[in-house]
């Protein structure tokens, strides 16, 4: 099983890691950050967690998935990647 905690420090850095509290809230953002990367590459998965998200309403990705809406980020993400 993967250290989540770990992997996102090492994803994120350990400010931004430190964000998520909870074990599925990490998994939420490393299951995201695996879309993006997969497609565009690590650097650019972070770039997109962290950014400004127009359809997100404006709000970083990492931070709805904070807040307990990972569907839509999950959506926000696919339509990303189309």
């Amino acid at each position: 099983m993967t250290d989540q905690p770990a992997a996102l420090r090492q994803h994120l850095g350990p400010n931004l890691a430190d964000l998520l509290s909870t074990d599925a809230q990490r998994a939420d953002a490393l299951a995201v950050f695996g879309l993006i990367a997969a497609a565009d590459g690590p650097d650019i998965a972070r770039a997109w967690m962290v950014g400004m998200n127009p359809e997100l309403d404006d709000q970083a990705p990492l931070l709805v998935i904070r807040d307990g809406d990972t569907a839509a980020v999950l959506a926000a993400a696919h339509f990303y990647l189309t």
